[in-house]
């Protein structure tokens, strides 16, 4: 009984062209969908603020949902949304050299 190993090559998988454009294509779906809803969801707002000469608003609305979809869009990108300092009533327990206390939202078992 012999075995003749000569012609046994070993095969590495290697991915296919195929699945690296499958991938790449889809990559920039999520792109496009993420840039979409950034669009509109800053669309949205800008109408819902700016008033036409008479008076009226162009969207009347409360934007509130609107804008934690556009932060969530700005998230996604890396980005985040400018906070307001709070420095008008002289509580300082944001700052960085005194962070603010950690609290637990879940009460220890006893």
């Amino acid at each position: 009984m012999s075995t003749d190993n000569s012609n046994t090559t070993l095969k590495i998988a290697k991915p296919k062209e195929e699945e690296k454009d499958h991938d790449v294509l889809r990559e920039r779906l999520e792109d496009l969908v993420k840039v979409t809803v950034l669009v509109w969801s800053a669309a949205l707002l800008t109408f819902s603020y700016v008033r036409l000469p008479d008076g009226k608003r162009i969207l009347e609305f409360d934007p509130t949902f609107i804008a934690s979809v556009f932060s969530g869009a700005l998230a996604s990108f890396g980005m985040a949304t400018a906070a307001k300092k709070n420095g008008n009533n002289g509580n300082n327990s944001n700052s960085k050299d005194n962070p603010p206390p950690v609290a637990s939202a879940i009460e220890p078992k006893k």
